[in-house]
């Protein structure tokens, strides 16, 4: 059974997982929204300061500029500072949180710019609104994938300008307070419209993306996966002189268990072995499908001082696994039977490909010689038919 055949909703939703956490996601459109908002909220500030510098004491307005433009140093170094971690898929819920606490001091900044202002022209009243509506209006637009960044951005402000503009004892501006009222709910609503489009979209992508990283049948990361982290394993044991091993396996016999209990029991098969390796390996370590009955693993930084040990643990794990009898179908059970030839960097190869030719060799000269082997596994190819250790520095095979 090649494991081609359609799924179960149930099956989806294993190899589907959990739903994908957006925050990453946001967070990276939040921090690419930082450079274009520190223009957008400094000219603006400055322009007004530069307009009310007659009606408001200097020092009171300097000193607000000053809080201004150091609540947005704070967030261009949020943005310096958390860049790198973004891009390559990390921490993304704490950078969120950085991000909204630093709109937060924004937002509360803005809302200071009403309470500094003292009583003033219906002009200058239209002035402070309409350039207040306009940073909210951008910051909202900039925020929008965040509707808790939006709304801690936005919030503040509005809630203190239409408190001033409400209290006015001008008619004029008391309707302009409800109006500018009516225009923050709407931009709120939007907001959480915009947020839930963003996070459904995310989700898709991270779904598909993991998808077509992943064995549809078991869950399991699939050839393209292995590639990856199979490539990462071996450069982070260049840079730290560990040693990675390749094992290439597959089940002995499959092809009758699909034939003598129908295709059903020989999925009911993989997933289960499938679920039992990943269950027995390291956190470090990965076990991929790569079809079929064909599966690989990939042992990463082991310690060159105690390979035997570590090599040898991990595979014995492995057997324990595979000697549990596993029940196909209400009659009939059976004990996983399978061959494994490994392969190991650098002493059998230096590159990702080399290492999986030569464990999948190795795999090939063990399954010709099922009949008369002493192990399920080999380490390398043999040049002898009892298949014993070529060298006492490689470990021990474990024994059926």
């Amino acid at each position: 059974m090649d494991g081609s055949s359609p799924d179960t909703p149930a099956q989806a939703g294993a190899a589907a997982g959990p739903p994908p956490d957006t925050s990453i996601d946001q967070a990276r459109v939040l921090l690419k929204s930082i450079p274009v908002g520190f223009a957008g909220s400094v000219v603006p500030a400055a322009v007004v300061s530069w307009l009310l510098r007659q009606h408001v004491a200097h020092g009171r307005l300097a000193a607000w500029f000053a809080v201004l433009f150091v609540a947005h140093l704070g967030r261009v170094a949020v943005w310096g500072l958390g860049r790198e971690d973004v891009a390559a898929g990390r921490n993304g819920p704490s950078w969120l949180r950085w991000l909204r606490l630093s709109v937060l001091a924004l937002g509360l900044v803005w809302a200071a710019l009403p309470l500094i202002l003292p009583a003033a022209l219906p002009f200058d009243e239209i002035l402070v609104t309409a350039v207040i509506i306009a940073v909210c209006g951008a910051g909202v637009a900039q925020q929008s994938s965040d509707a808790w960044s939006a709304l801690l951005f936005m919030l503040p402000p509005a809630l203190a300008m239409s408190a001033r503009l409400l209290l006015s004892e001008d008619t004029t501006l008391r309707t302009v307070g409800g109006l500018i009222f009516i225009y923050f709910a709407y931009l709120t609503l939007a907001t959480h419209r915009i947020q839930s489009s963003f996070v459904e979209l995310s989700r898709l992508h991270a779904a598909a993306a993991r998808l077509s990283m992943h064995d549809s049948l078991t869950g399991l990361p699939n050839r393209l996966a292995l590639h990856a982290r199979l490539q990462d394993a071996l450069e982070r044991a260049r840079r730290n002189g560990t040693e990675v091993a390749v094992g290439y396996m597959d089940l002995d016999d499959f092809k009758q268990i699909n034939d003598r209990l129908g295709h059903a029991a020989g999925d009911k098969l993989l997933r289960e072995v499938a679920r039992r390796w990943t269950a027995r390996l390291r956190s470090n370590d990965l076990l991929a499908r790569l079809g079929g009955d064909e599966f690989v693993m990939v042992i990463a930084d082991i310690d060159p001082d105690n390979a035997h040990a570590e090599l040898a643990a991990v595979i014995a794990r492995i057997e324990s696994a595979a000697a549990e009898p596993l029940r196909l179908t209400p009659t009939r059970q059976v004990r996983i039977q399978l061959s494994m030839g490994v392969a190991r960097f650098p002493a059998d190869g230096t590159d990702m490909q080399d290492l999986l030719r030569k464990a999948d060799a190795a795999m090939y000269q063990l399954k010709q010689r099922k009949g008369r082997r002493e192990s399920w596994w080999q380490l390398g190819l043999r040049t002898d038919d009892a298949l014993n250790l070529a060298t006492d520095s490689r470990p021990a095979p474990a024994t059926d």
